[in-house]
């Protein structure tokens, strides 16, 4: 079975944010109880992370993960990447280095921020630290992970640009933080068939740096995905009021949710 597991679907503050703020999250809900965004893909052949969140310790237990062959990140932010250290415990496991994968304005701030973890060469002389072996990512330029094709490619609007990830020619696309979507970004998206679409819905209406739910489902119109998860969702996005307004295709996700990727 392909699947992806929504391990946190929470924007940077997680829900509820500290000092208990639900904002207009209804706290009755577990569903409404979000953790930092990370995703888990898996595929036949191959076991894949998207972002290190900082919950991503609790988020391993909650979902009984072990291996992984790659990890690719979105941008550098420290919602999507202060996880990284928790990698150790996946190398030490797998007595294995593993493979990251990251545009270079990201990798250039992973190593700066947490040059410890990183190694030069591939080795698997392992030590109590994670060993990561970055990998540079280029926009629309496809590269593999085991027989998984992966497609980077381009948000812009967010503080910083952003990369988001096709597999497998749109059976999953996974979209980051964004406000924009590029012209060349859109094309591509445009001439596939997306299976199953992530996208964030940090607000209900625009941010400076975030799409709301006009722009979201403006994009959802344009690149016609079978299925839409929302995720990245903020103390304003209720469970419940968020899916009241979606189309049929398209919900709200929650923490643990697993996302069946075969193509009905």
């Amino acid at each position: 079975m392909h699947k992806a597991i929504i391990l946190g679907c929470g924007a940077a503050t997680g829900v509820p944010a500290m000092m208990n703020e639900w904002g207009s999250c209804n706290q009755n809900n577990p569903k409404n109880r979000r953790t930092r965004a990370g995703i888990y893909v898996e595929f036949d052949k191959a076991k894949i992370l998207i972002d290190t969140s900082a919950d991503l310790r609790q988020q391993y237990l909650q979902n009984n993960l072990r291996e992984l062959d790659g990890v690719l990140y979105t941008h550098a932010h420290a919602d999507h990447i202060m996880g990284i250290d928790d990698l150790r415990s996946v190398t030490q496991y797998m007595n294995h280095y593993l493979n990251i994968y990251a545009d270079t304005d990201t990798i250039d701030e992973l190593v700066k921020r947490f040059g410890y973890v990183f190694i030069t060469q591939k080795s698997n002389q392992l030590t109590h630290r994670p060993h990561l072996f970055p990998n540079i990512v280029k926009p629309l330029k496809s590269f593999f992970i085991s027989d998984v094709e992966i497609t980077p490619f381009t948000l812009t609007g967010h503080t910083v640009n952003t990369t988001g990830y096709c597999f497998n020619t749109g059976e999953l696309v996974v979209m980051s933080d964004f406000k924009s979507v590029p012209e060349e970004t859109l094309l591509f998206l445009s001439k596939i068939n997306v299976n199953v679409l992530i996208i964030p819905l940090t607000l209900l209406r625009n941010g400076k740096y975030h799409a709301g739910m006009d722009i979201v489902l403006g994009y959802i119109q344009k690149i016609k995905p079978e299925k839409v998860i929302l995720t990245h969702m903020g103390v304003e996005c209720d469970y419940d009021n968020v899916n009241a307004v979606t189309p049929d295709n398209c919900f709200a996700g929650y923490d643990g949710m697993i996302v069946d990727l075969e193509k009905k």
